[in-house]
């Protein structure tokens, strides 16, 4: 008979090992410095936040980080970066918050996801064909049935796999998961603790090991017609050219790397970058950072978000 899978779509939301850092201050009064901080699900939930992906210094830092798309409701780490003031800074609705219209103010920040944050990994590799960096919480990596040893079949929990595979201990961390063929027949082992089970064959499979630039395509020109996260290279020439709409949150059809480049999350050579898909926005507003000037536009459709 053919197993259950277990794709919750909940478990997606669990928070990384994010309780080491500092929590982030209430707000950015005074600051003149970029910080890294932690916001807990609490800090999310209230306050006022003025501005769109630039927000004035004496909004809720934490709010804000969920209103630009760099951390969930459920709370993470941000890196937070102070900002000249603005002579108007525009209200807009994204991840559930709304923001409110101010100006002028004297001072502001912007709010983004650490580069060395990593993105909560899956349940399980189903579907995927791409070699995917993502991290695993002491949670994640407690239970769940696994298939196979070393090679392992892609509907196996990823996060308690990896601590079997000895990359992780029980405590969780980042992980490289790359795509494998499928098996004629899956071993049962008990390694580091966990007690995986044979099977076989099954059609695909995954084993872990960090991506290197050389496994990690090139990123697309645009977003237009994806619904999956992708890990992608942009290149110096793609961050240097292309139109960019929105700020924090882009349209679809944004030139990719050239966002990258405004967002802050590659500099001027371009690098890896983790695109995340958004829903649609009423508005999407410009602004500039980084030496790129994105433009207002709305509504539109779809839009997306990074992470690295």
């Amino acid at each position: 008979m053919r197993r259950l899978i277990l794709a919750l779509g909940g478990l997606l939301a669990m928070a990384g090992a994010a309780s080491a850092q500092a929590p982030c201050p209430s707000d950015f009064q005074g600051q003149t410095a970029p910080i890294t901080c932690s916001c807990s699900a609490e800090a999310t939930r209230s306050g006022n936040v003025w501005g769109s992906g630039t927000y004035t210094s004496d909004s809720r830092i934490c709010r804000a980080a969920v209103h630009a798309g760099a951390i969930p409701a459920s709370g993470g780490l941000i890196e937070v970066t102070p900002a000249p003031g603005l002579p108007s800074d525009p209200g807009s609705q994204a991840f559930g918050i709304a923001t409110a219209a101010y100006g002028p103010w004297g001072a502001s920040f912007t709010v983004a996801a650490p580069a060395t944050a990593e993105a909560a990994c899956p349940v399980n590799f189903l579907n995927r064909t791409a070699p995917l960096t993502c991290t695993c919480t002491a949670e994640a990596a407690m239970s769940g049935s696994v298939w196979g040893s070393g090679t392992y079949t892609t509907d196996s929990r990823i996060c308690r796999a990896a601590v079997h595979a000895g990359v992780i201990p029980a405590s969780g961390g980042t992980v490289g998961v790359t795509p494998a063929p499928g098996q004629q027949s899956y071993a049962s082992e008990t390694s580091n603790g966990i007690t995986t089970q044979p099977y076989g064959p099954w059609s695909a499979s995954f084993t872990f090991g960090m991506p290197t630039v050389a496994d990690t395509p090139e990123c697309p020109a645009n977003f237009e017609g994806r619904r999956e996260p992708l890990t992608c290279i942009c290149s110096a020439s793609q961050v240097a050219t292309g139109s960019v709409w929105g700020t924090g949150l882009y349209t679809t059809d944004s030139q990719v790397c050239r966002a990258a480049r405004h967002a802050g999350v590659v500099g001027p050579q371009g690098g890896a970058v983790g695109i995340v898909p958004q829903g649609g926005q009423n508005q999407f507003f410009g602004s500039q950072a980084n030496g790129v000037t994105s433009s207002n536009y709305g509504p539109w459709g779809g839009s997306f978000t990074f992470r690295r």
